[in-house]
């Protein structure tokens, strides 16, 4: 009975200090309120670049279709993306945004950064976080075509009493920590108040393919559904910019941790706005959202 009242205090002290930090985060950074647009249909598709999404646009393809298509960072590289003609594009990658015209070595940013400006021949929403605002890749895309408009969010991590969380959520405040694309993605179509949101390729299952080699040497790879698997090698993560040290294990799995948690809070956070997520991911292993079996045929109500 005492341990219980200690861990129930505890708890109370940290929400009240973690409330206190989000307020102040909030209050610097409150002109950066996102302002985002309504939604076009009632129901939307995001779609993560996990290699199931192969297997769900073969079977799912027609209704994807019929929804408000939600895309992320470098999924412009596939065919899907001028079949498909997204309303929305989210990208989070911060590598996207130190990017500029000196930068050797990342052909896939420049790769969507041509796509986008030779190819979306459709209006389509970029939503990317407000610190990306200024930057070389926004300008090309601003100046060079039209049919793309730039919605800026506020991408500050905010934590505490889920009430006043959730109101500031709401507000355009902040979000949850987003350790993947997908977890900003749901934050803001969950705010655009769909009524169903379908998720697809959201594998989630890096774990699958972690390597240490023999110099202790953390290495992953990093597997999209637009890849050639024949050019896939499993690649050091790096945590400095020399390239001397790599992620150790625990460092890793508490990143998927928090990735995994992040959708937890997400499921909770569409509850308290009466937003329901569909994983229909023809492989997953996230959990928090209401599974759809990938054998049952998806209409849109």
């Amino acid at each position: 009975m005492v341990e219980a009242a200690f861990n129930s205090i505890s708890q109370f002290l940290s929400n009240l200090v973690a409330s206190l930090v989000s307020l102040a985060k909030v209050a610097i950074r409150i002109r950066h309120a996102t302002r985002l647009p309504n939604p076009q249909l009632p129901v939307c598709s995001v779609l993560g670049n996990g290699p199931s999404l192969t297997e769900s646009l073969a079977t799912q393809f027609d209704f994807i279709r019929q929804t408000e298509i939600v895309c992320v960072n470098n999924f412009a590289h596939a065919e899907a993306f001028t079949q498909l003609r997204p309303q929305d594009y989210v990208i989070l990658d911060p590598n996207y945004f130190v990017f500029n015209e000196h930068t050797t070595d990342r052909d896939d940013i420049r790769k969507t950064l041509s796509v986008f400006l030779e190819k979306v021949d459709w209006p389509m929403t970029l939503f990317v976080p407000h610190f990306a605002k200024g930057t070389y890749l926004l300008g090309k895309i601003e100046q060079g075509n039209p049919l793309i408009t730039v919605v800026y969010f506020n991408y500050t991590v905010l934590r505490g009493f889920k009430r006043l969380i959730y109101w500031l959520y709401a507000k355009g405040f902040g979000m949850p920590q987003a350790q993947t694309v997908i977890i900003a993605a749901l934050a803001l179509m969950i705010n655009r108040k769909f009524k169903t949101i379908y998720l697809f390729g959201a594998d989630t299952s890096w774990h699958e393919q972690i390597r240490l080699n023999d110099q202790n040497q953390l290495l992953i790879k990093q597997i999209h559904f637009y890849d050639k698997p024949k050019d896939l090698t499993h690649q050091p993560v790096y945590l400095d910019a020399q390239r001397q040290r790599t992620f150790s294990m625990a460092a890793q799995f508490l990143s998927l941790h928090k990735a995994f948690r992040g959708y937890e809070v997400l499921r909770d956070y569409a509850d308290y706005q009466g937003v329901q997520i569909i994983n229909a991911s023809a492989k997953s292993y996230i959990d928090a959202f209401e599974r759809q079996a990938t054998s049952e045929s998806i209409t849109n109500e």
